[in-house]
């Protein structure tokens, strides 16, 4: 029964995750100046969040940091995009005789439906915004290296603190690609089993 309410709750965070960009900066917007008309506790698998949702405009707010690491999920802030990487339990339910990959693979067991869709998620989704992230900071990052040619032709001092930050948020995005394509593989290698 905790392995469907871990795979429904990761099914939930990836559709969560799956809202595009403009979307959830559309719902945003439109919550900027509304009320809180109310707040609630949330119970989250038997214990209670110490932050509280909220009901702003009619609709049920949580805070998705909290919600996300009581599921268990891993939570990234890059830019303006959150990242919610659903994870299930270390303890092995299964029986003792089950393959060895099996513990090391956490999709394995899960549905070829699931999978498939979880697969088209990771790959529409995720990956492709990490991408685009990743390509928009070394545009940036490019055009900080162009200013700074220009100030020191110039003869001015300048300083390279605006591409240091550049630099450290793209090796944040190069960590996100590479845990999102390891995640990617993890989906296609527990695929693979229903192929054979």
């Amino acid at each position: 029964m905790k392995k469907w309410v871990s795979i429904s709750a990761a099914f939930l965070l990836g559709v969560v995750v799956a809202l595009s960009a403009r979307d959830v900066s559309a719902q945003v917007k439109s919550l900027i100046g509304k009320k809180v008309t109310g707040e609630y506790e949330m119970v989250v698998n038997g214990n209670t969040l110490s932050e509280k949702g909220a009901i702003i405009d009619g609709r049920a707010n949580v805070p998705a940091r909290a919600f996300s690491e009581a599921l268990g999920a891993d939570v990234q802030v890059s830019g303006k995009t959150i990242y919610v990487t659903s994870t299930q339990s270390e303890k092995n339910t299964e029986p003792e005789n089950i393959e060895s990959n099996k513990s090391e693979n956490k999709y394995i067991g899960s549905s070829k439906d699931s999978l498939e869709e979880l697969k088209l998620s990771i790959e529409n989704n995720q990956l492709k915004r990490a991408i685009e992230g990743r390509n928009n900071i070394l545009a940036e990052i490019e055009q900080i290296k162009e200013g700074l040619q220009i100030i020191e032709n110039a003869g001015i001092d300048s300083d390279d603190y605006s591409l240091k930050r550049a630099e450290a948020r793209l090796t944040e995005q190069e960590e996100i690609i590479k845990k999102v394509t390891e995640d990617l593989r993890l989906v296609e290698e527990a695929l693979a089993q229903f192929r054979d």
